[in-house]
């Protein structure tokens, strides 16, 4: 590793010897700690926990990473640290292990998912709550409005739009130890009775999928029912085998993981960032953040994008100049971008695309710096992360380029491997010569030094 003040990044050790064409090892359920450096794994699941598919999160990072970290370098006494928490796989399996967890995301829609998934809940309670919202909601005429952003009438049927409203409202009046749960199925109904495609992440209607179902107003309340049950069974589950430990996750309330501030130690972070320039994680949520009251119009939710890792909505007088990082490796290839030098895109589009780039790795050269600080000598950093992006046709690196970052701030490389991707959904289709596809996620563990 050369030295931090070095303005060029590092080659990842063995790096040059993995190749791309290297055969996978197929591995059926956890993934093994002796697992060879460098590896290409592909990784056929298990059956998981209910708990795990709770909650709309697109790209949910697989439980069978983070299992592997801690039964190769855990100890029962580890305090983890989760900064991108998501959907909250790596928070069930720290507290699965035996682990104490930190945790945190910018997002509120991820918060509320983590919340519910590690609450204590009285399964009968939440029923008599949900009977009583439903009765009261059937019968009730009288609805208010007070939901409001672009086109709800083109998403949403007016049935629809009267029966969220109302058990919105009743959701306010139910018990306070019920209510995150409730407006996680709340979220979910939210979703699913919108008028937008099932299988698509963003909104968007389709002309080849069929047409969209009409609703009424008891079939809202029907699937907001549906998954209430869906939720407890999940959280029934759980509670075979983890109802003690969830005395072990503590939510950290900081809003932005590139300034990680408080008085707390941790013995590794794990985790997976955003991928850069792939899924817009605000509006693949944008119904259910209205619906819940999280944002209040629509400049309220596009101000969640100054909290979010290498957002894409940059002021023109922003991207229209070319951003430096001081690392002449990850400049060049932003300049590459930035002047098209192998795809030029509609006018804008390079210097926005660059931008993207620039901010992503700033951010994250933030953010490996402040968890330093919070990372016990000899601790670890482990994530999972898209091996490879292409960007405007220029392939940019990015776990090799993240664990060089990584380097600057402390923390020195000490295992890789790479699992291909099943089923991955990301924003926009990738299969065109100047996007590409993201086909593996690296998974990369460092240590900070002693």
């Amino acid at each position: 590793m050369k030295n931090p003040s070095s303005n060029q990044l590092p080659l990842f050790p063995s790096q040059n010897s993995i190749l791309s064409d290297s055969p996978y090892v197929n591995v059926q359920g956890d993934i093994p700690i002796d697992l060879p450096q460098g590896s290409f794994i592909s990784v056929h699941r298990e059956p998981a926990l209910k708990l795990y598919s709770i909650g709309f999160q697109p790209a949910k990072s697989i439980p069978e990473i983070p299992r592997w970290f801690l039964s190769k370098y855990g100890t029962r006494s580890f305090t983890v640290l989760e900064p991108f928490a998501g959907s909250g796989t790596t928070i069930i399996e720290a507290l699965k292990y035996g682990a104490s967890i930190y945790w945190l995301d910018y997002h509120p829609l991820s918060r509320l998912i983590c919340r519910v998934k590690t609450m204590q809940v009285e399964p009968e309670e939440v029923r008599r709550e949900t009977s009583r919202i439903i009765s009261n909601g059937l019968k009730r005429e009288g609805v208010p409005q007070t939901i409001a952003f672009a086109n709800k009438d083109f998403w949403f049927q007016k049935p629809v739009q009267d029966a969220l409203e109302v058990i919105r409202c009743e959701i306010r009046n139910a018990e306070q130890s019920t209510q995150s749960l409730l407006w996680l199925a709340f979220a979910s109904t939210v979703r699913k009775t919108s008028d937008m495609n099932d299988s698509m992440i963003l909104a968007a209607k389709r002309s080849q999928i069929a047409d969209t179902p009409h609703y009424s107003r008891g079939d809202v309340f029907h699937y907001f029912e549906s998954y209430v049950q869906k939720i407890l069974d999940a959280l029934i589950e759980r509670d075979h085998s983890l109802k003690d430990a969830l005395k072990n996750s503590k939510e950290l309330l900081i809003p932005d993981a590139r300034n990680l501030f408080g008085e707390w130690q941790c013995d590794a972070v794990i985790t997976s960032p955003p991928y850069i320039n792939a899924i817009d994680y605000v509006w693949a949520s944008k119904f259910e953040l209205h619906w819940l009251g999280y944002v209040q119009d629509d400049h309220d939710r596009l101000c969640l994008y100054e909290k979010e890792i290498g957002t894409e909505r940059i002021a023109k007088h922003a991207y229209e100049k070319l951003g430096r990082t001081g690392v002449d490796s990850l400049d060049q290839l932003i300049e590459d971008v930035f002047t098209g030098k192998i795809y030029k895109a509609t006018p804008g589009q390079n210097a926005l695309r660059a931008r993207v780039v620039y901010q992503y790795f700033v951010d994250m050269q933030a953010h490996f710096k402040s968890s330093a600080r919070h990372v016990r000598s000899g601790g670890y950093y482990c994530f999972s992360i898209g091996e490879k992006s292409r960007i405007c046709g220029v392939e940019i690196p990015v776990a090799e380029i993240m664990a060089g970052l990584a380097g600057r701030a402390g923390f020195q490389p000490i295992f890789q491997f790479h699992v291909l991707l099943k089923n991955r959904r990301l924003n926009v289709p990738r299969n065109v010569g100047w996007a590409g596809t993201i086909k593996h996620d690296t998974v990369i563990v460092l240590q900070k030094a002693t």
